[in-house]
Formats: structure tokens, C-alpha cells, sequence
């Protein structure tokens, strides 16, 4: 959620973060990306996958205010 104050943002419709609004995001369009990253820690074995790890994304909501 992005207002003219502050930027929150959510996870399960649960807020995990927030930050003053920043100048840039005031002046000029959202666009939001969905990282799979996992993070730092890699490599990672992952032979008891066959070397492989699959991450799936179920759905992503967006909203326009009014």
C-alpha cells in the first residue's frame, strides 16, 4: 500500500514492512516485481531433488486505490 505518508507492504494480507514514501515512488508509477530469491546461503545441495527446486507463485493481488 502505497499513500503520499507511507509505504506497507503485506503478505497473507499481513504487513511485514513499511517505510516513510520516498520521493521517487511519489513522482512517479508503482511497479512491482515478485522475487523468488530464496536469499543468501547458496549454493544449496540440492541432489536429493535431482539438482533442481521448483518455487511456485498461487496468486498475486494488485489493487488501484480509489
Amino acid at each position: 500500500k502505497i499513500t503520499p505518508e507511507e509505504t506497507s507492504y503485506y503478505c497473507d494480507n499481513i504487513e511485514v514492512g513499511h517505510h516513510p514514501t520516498l520521493p521517487m515512488s511519489k513522482k512517479y508509477p508503482f511497479y512491482f516485481l515478485v522475487n523468488l530469491a530464496t536469499g543468501g546461503g547458496w549454493p544449496v545441495d540440492l541432489s536429493r531433488y535431482g539438482g533442481k527446486a521448483d518455487m511456485y507463485v498461487d496468486f498475486v493481488r494488485v489493487y488501484k486505490g480509489q
